[in-house]
């Protein structure tokens, strides 16, 4: 819902470029294993639902099979093979093993053997491949293994590098009590889902949250309890609006919903589904009795955030002082 990603592994990687990874050091290594190998073809191939894709192919008029190309994910290949096992891969006559009748690399594309090796993310799930194909039968001694896994290390690196950069990025825009976006993050994804709703001319509505008597919950049960509170806050929002809402701690006891609106009434469902959310939710917790006074206001997709946020916060401070 709020989570950004740099980059969806489900989705081929040359559809979705991205800036930290350096194709063109990508095709160097790989023209370098096809070189070293003295082998006619050498590929990285990332694996997605969708298929197989030649990320990166090497550089050879004997190589028939160009960058971009998809596999279906059923065909029997060798890379499936190594995808669905997660170890090495070693052919050397791949038309004597009966196992590989049905690869069209080998029948209809004449490919005697095949080394591969698995790329992995850095938690472990497959990217695809790492391999050299060749129309001839070969005789690789172990040095050849070793060195293909050497090589396939520097592509893994890149790809622990998105990984890290993901990550930074994440704990930058995250409020790491409530789990949710802070208001950094909020106000960036916030002004995004602005401008998408005036492309696609739809409705908004913004609800701002505060916590009544807050001070009092921390100064009677104490700092901790107080804590809870925020992150029960946090996970009651997570739970309670939708995918396309954007949410965010400003910071204290504050948080905020940006809401796609879909019908006129929306915005007072959405408001009476936070305070069931947090009333059902109350009663099974150990937290203490406490309640929440939201202000609910309709967008106006012309108006700045800092102005929509100064307009909720005043909604919500009267309904606070109606309940007092």
């Amino acid at each position: 819902m709020n989570k950004k990603t740099i980059f969806d592994p489900k989705t081929f990687l040359l559809d979705k470029p991205n800036d930290l990874i350096s194709l063109d050091k990508w095709q160097k290594t790989v023209n370098l294993l096809a070189k070293v190998f003295h082998a006619p073809a050498g590929f990285l191939v990332q694996f997605t639902p969708d298929g197989f894709q030649v990320t990166i192919s090497s550089q050879q008029s004997s190589n028939p099979y160009p960058a971009g190309i998809v596999i279906e994910p059923e065909a029997n290949i060798f890379c499936r093979k190594i995808v669905e096992t997660g170890t090495a891969l070693y052919v050397p006559n791949a038309p004597i093993d009966p196992c590989w009748d049905t690869n069209p690399e080998v029948h209809n594309d004449g490919f005697t053997s095949y080394l591969g090796v698995p790329v992995f993310w850095p938690d472990g799930t497959p990217f695809g491949t790492f391999c050299v194909m060749d129309y001839k039968q070969t005789e690789y001694d172990s040095s050849y293994l070793e060195l293909i896994e050497q090589l396939k290390d520097i592509l893994e690196s890149d790809l622990a590098l998105i990984d890290l950069y993901g990550q930074m990025q994440q704990m930058a825009i995250t409020d790491p009590l409530s789990g949710i976006n802070n208001r950094r993050g909020f106000e960036a994804l916030g002004k995004q889902r602005i401008t998408l709703a005036q492309r696609n001319k739809a409705k908004l509505g913004l609800c701002y949250l505060d916590v009544d008597n807050f001070k009092h919950i921390n100064d009677n049960y104490g700092h901790k309890m107080g804590d809870d509170l925020i992150k029960h806050i946090g996970l009651i929002l997570m739970a309670t609006v939708r995918q396309s809402d954007v949410i965010g701690r400003l910071g204290g006891d504050e948080f905020v919903a940006l809401v796609l609106l879909e019908s006129q009434d929306d915005l007072a469902i959405i408001k009476q589904r936070l305070q069931l959310g947090f009333a059902s939710a109350m009663n099974a917790t150990s937290l203490p009795d406490y309640s929440v006074s939201i202000g609910a206001i309709e967008v106006e997709l012309d108006a700045s955030l800092t102005t929509l946020l100064d307009e909720a916060d005043k909604e919500m401070l009267k309904n606070k002082k109606r309940l007092a």
